[in-house]
């Protein structure tokens, strides 16, 4: 029982995996992998992600800034921005940002405990860093 695939693997907490399981099954477009009480898996082709959320009391935002997924062209980020119209995901585009030394096209969205995904493909490079600061609201622009 290998796996063909090196995948990252990322532990969120949540305060509910149901209503995770329904956000993240809409995200990436497929059901979750396992899912037992308090626990859901997603382990993933596309991105290569092994995606874990457990039930937990430290769930509220999790500690973490976002996370995100880099496409390797904008066609991907409409198919994506599209699947995401379709499941009534509510999201922000950002167009044209510039942060981590690097021109982007965005997608920001937020789970069920706040935590911010990011979907993006490069545009370009920069010659600075660019606005870093945490997660952004609505509408705002943050760095990765």
């Amino acid at each position: 029982m290998g796996i063909e695939t090196i995948r990252v693997h990322v532990s969120l907490n949540v305060q509910s995996v149901d209503k995770s399981i329904g956000f993240y099954s809409s995200l990436f477009g497929q059901q979750a992998s396992k899912i037992r009480s308090g626990y859901a898996n997603f382990r993933l082709d596309s991105p290569p992600v092994h995606l874990a959320l457990q039930e937990g009391a430290s769930a509220i935002n999790g500690g973490i800034s976002h996370l995100g997924i880099e496409l390797p062209n904008h066609q991907q980020l409409t198919e994506w921005q599209s699947r995401l119209e379709n499941e009534g995901v509510d999201f922000a585009p950002e167009n044209e940002a510039q942060c981590c030394y690097a021109k982007a096209d965005k997608l920001w969205l937020t789970d069920p405990d706040g935590i911010r995904w990011e979907i993006w493909v490069r545009t370009g490079e920069h010659d600075e860093m660019g606005q870093t600061r945490p997660a952004p609201e609505q509408g705002e622009s943050a760095c990765c």
